[in-house]
């Protein structure tokens, strides 16, 4: 029974040993699967699939095709119109013959075609006003097409670098907080050996839990900001990427160009100050194409057609349907007529007045956005600037900060310097390390702000 009891004890270790080792292959494998299938989304692609799936960029695509069938119609408004007008009837009943005489009970079928043309001549210059509107109107949607997806890069840009901020400082603060519990551990065998005081442990430990809770904000806000991205991109929330930061041979520098030149190149190339001109002159195309109610019309007209009742099939002077349809009946009517407005109950008037508000409504509209503009281009030179000041001071604070922690280390290590003087050293090297991370994600930042300021930003430019 001893010898079973064992044998049965053996066996089962075995299996709970091939078990556990099924396991540990699965996870393995689970990671691996993880890990090939993690993605490497740069900062090009992530303006890419941006351009392709953002919403309001598609459906201001989309009037922009509207626009266009717009604008052809008005030019098809300087062509004639022309219908072709068929009718078949059969009418049963009491009608009156044909030359006049008694009411007789008979069954007629009747067939009526032509085809008709109108052209108009002059409608008081309203078809060169539509035209001029509708064609201003497609040129301002162009613009803001392209000012649309100016925006798209923009907000995306921003996401993107927002994410990398987010890494970095997670990684600072996830190897401050490795770094500090290994110090811990140190100071632990240490106190074992009464180096050092129980009380430093303490402090100690109390630094890491701290460390530890800032490490998993870090992560917590990294998480949550890039599921953000994915959102706005339209990613699969499960799916991993990985985040680099763009690739660039150099930061951007600042040119040597004055706040006036920087004005000036910004007024000719936002897309949204083109658009905004643009619609000034079609809403004063619309404003003066409401005067052609007040002015006649004059159009040329003509029509053809023929006519066939049953009622004279058997007359020999008009006999069957072709003889009817094609000699006796058609006829040719052509002339020109002239419609003059004498009272349309104020339609004119109060057209009138409404496209007038609409015109200086937009002009006000434009010069307010002139202003901005200003304001825009001032801003973010200036920050861009104080961009470049603080990414230079960063390098000088981390390298400052780098000397003094790795010496504050060294001095704690030999017992020369106490725990406090190396806790105010950490701090200062994360500080600093936080600080270049930011100084340097927002240098790149700036220069993408500038030039979507300027309205000279573009997919194919960023990094």
């Amino acid at each position: 029974m001893v010898l079973l009891y064992r044998t049965k004890k053996i066996e089962d270790k075995r299996l709970l040993f091939m078990s556990s080792k099924r396991i540990l292959i699965a996870v393995i494998l689970i990671l691996s699967v993880k890990v090939a299938a993690q993605q490497k989304l740069t900062h090009q692609q992530a303006v890419k699939i941006a351009l392709e799936k953002n919403v309001m960029l598609n459906q201001q695509e989309n009037n922009l095709y509207s626009s266009q069938v717009q604008r052809n119609q008005s030019i098809a408004a300087f062509l004639p119109g022309v219908n072709v007008r068929g009718t078949a009837q059969r009418t049963s009943g009491l009608q009156q013959s044909r030359d006049g005489g008694d009411l007789i009970d008979v069954t007629v079928e009747e067939m009526f075609a032509n085809v008709n043309a109108e052209l108009v001549l002059f409608n008081g210059m309203n078809r060169l006003n539509a035209l001029q509107q509708n064609n201003s109107q497609f040129k301002a949607q162009i613009s803001f097409v392209e000012r649309t997806k100016q925006d798209v890069i923009y907000n995306v840009t921003t996401q993107y670098l927002q994410v990398l901020l987010d890494q970095e400082l997670f990684r600072i603060a996830d190897e401050n907080y490795k770094t500090q519990n290994t110090v811990l551990e140190q100071l632990r065998e240490q106190v074992n050996v009464g180096a050092r005081a129980e009380a430093s442990l303490y402090t100690q430990e109390a630094l890491v839990l701290n460390l530890k809770v800032t490490a998993l904000r870090a992560k917590v806000a990294l998480e949550n900001d890039e599921a953000t991205l994915k959102q706005t991109l339209q990613l699969d929330p499960s799916d991993i990427y990985k985040i680099d930061f763009p690739e660039t041979s150099s930061l951007p520098v600042i040119n040597s160009e004055s706040m006036d030149s920087l004005y000036l190149n910004a007024l000719n190339n936002r897309q949204d100050l083109k658009r905004i001109n643009h619609q000034v002159s079609a809403n004063q195309h619309q404003y003066q194409g409401a005067l052609s109610g007040y002015i006649p019309t004059l159009s040329l007209f003509a029509s053809y057609g023929s006519y066939y009742t049953s009622q004279l099939k058997d007359e020999p002077l008009y006999g069957n349907f072709a003889n009817q349809f094609g000699t006796a009946w058609p006829s040719l009517q052509y002339g020109i007529s002239v419609t003059v407005p004498i009272f349309d109950r104020f339609l004119t008037r109060n057209n009138r007045t409404l496209n007038r508000v609409r015109y200086e409504n937009s002009q006000l509209e434009k010069e307010n956005l002139e202003k901005s503009i200003k304001i825009d281009v001032q801003r973010a030179y200036n920050n861009f600037k104080a961009a470049i000041q603080a990414y230079e001071a960063s390098l000088i604070q981390i390298k400052a900060g780098e000397l003094a922690l790795s010496t504050q280390k060294e001095s704690f290590l030999l017992g020369v310097s106490d725990q406090v003087s190396l806790s105010l050293a950490n701090q200062t090297y994360v500080q600093a390390a936080a600080s270049k991370a930011q100084a340097e994600v927002t240098l790149l930042f700036q220069k993408i702000l500038l030039d979507y300021a300027l309205g000279t930003l573009k997919a194919e430019d960023i990094p």
